[in-house]
């Protein structure tokens, strides 16, 4: 079904009034062909109008989380904090994202004694005596399991990094590999403060692009948005570091700032109603000067790659 012209500049009102409103003015034209445009520049070149927007506030509400845990035991402190990471994931993609998150169900947490566990549970489950992973999701009922390591903190990041799947395979299951995998990266260090949400620089990833890009080893960005599903998985076992690494920093870079972050919420929202269009082909459309300064910014940022963390 075609998308009505009114919603789709509703949308884009709504995220422009959320990145631009705070710092500048959201200016609206009409070019020759009658296609409507907005943005947050002045233009001497064109007849722009001032759009004045009333945002309502979001009515963002906590999930209820159900935490069990088998043949380990949880302080009250780490049930609190799961539970309160779970809830920052789906706040992440209810407020920083605009998905309407109450499409989903609230995830149930499964956390076993240790990686024997683990795989005898996942073999029962699967019918696979092999398992690689440090935390599944199970869409058809909603449950993440995981094991606790022996950094037990690093298993409450698999859990949001879990729950960041569970939330983007259900309501938009035709998102990239890469924007699925790089998100989830980001969700691990997802904490709240009382300035809001914010996420903190992923030092591994930020150690082995840093690395790959000084060995003249990472993919460039072209190739590597143009790249389906099956082609990523093929790079990620032939490549000497992993792709979602590059997946992780790509998002991280991309959600440092207002403009780059309404990118990608504007793909992710195309992915949403259906298109499956390659990422690179949707770049010139929804990001501030295409693929060239895109390129470019991608570039400056591997540069200097210390940004501390982002807050949104």
């Amino acid at each position: 079904m075609k998308t009505p012209v009114s919603l789709i500049i509703v949308s884009t009102l709504l995220l422009f009034a959320s990145f631009f409103s705070s710092a500048s003015e959201i200016y609206k034209w009409v070019d020759e062909n009658g296609k409507v445009h907005f943005g947050d520049r002045k233009l001497n070149s064109v007849n722009q109008q001032t759009v004045e927007l009333d945002i309502a506030p979001s009515e963002w509400q906590r999930f209820d989380i159900q935490v069990e845990a088998r043949g380990v035991v949880l302080t009250e402190k780490e049930h609190n904090d799961i539970v309160d990471g779970v809830n920052y994931v789906y706040e992440f993609y209810d407020r920083v994202m605009y998905f309407d998150i109450y499409k989903t169900v609230p995830v149930k947490i499964l956390v076993l004694k240790d990686k024997a566990m683990y795989n005898s549970f996942l073999s029962k489950r699967t019918g696979k005596q092999r398992h690689a992973s440090l935390g599944v999701y199970f869409p058809y009922d909603n449950q993440i399991v995981v094991y606790m390591r022996e950094d037990r903190e690093k298993t409450f990041k698999t859990i949001k990094h879990e729950v960041s799947h569970a939330i983007v395979d259900t309501i938009t299951p035709y998102t990239p590999i890469w924007l699925n995998e790089g998100l989830a990266e980001q969700m691990e260090t997802i904490e709240k403060s009382e300035e809001g949400l914010y996420v903190k620089a992923h030092v591994g990833n930020r150690y082995y692009v840093d690395k790959a890009y000084k060995d003249n080893k990472l993919m460039d960005i072209e190739t590597f948005l143009k790249l389906p599903t099956d082609q990523w998985r093929k790079e990620l076992n032939a490549r000497n570091y992993p792709m979602q690494v590059h997946a992780g920093q790509l998002v991280y870079f991309l959600l440092s700032t207002s403009p780059s972050r309404s990118f990608i919420v504007r793909i992710l929202h195309e992915f949403e109603r259906g298109n499956r269009t390659l990422s690179y082909y949707l770049v010139d459309d929804n990001y501030i000067g295409g693929i060239e300064t895109l390129k470019r910014n991608w570039l400056n940022f591997l540069k200097d790659q210390n940004k501390p963390l982002i807050q949104f």
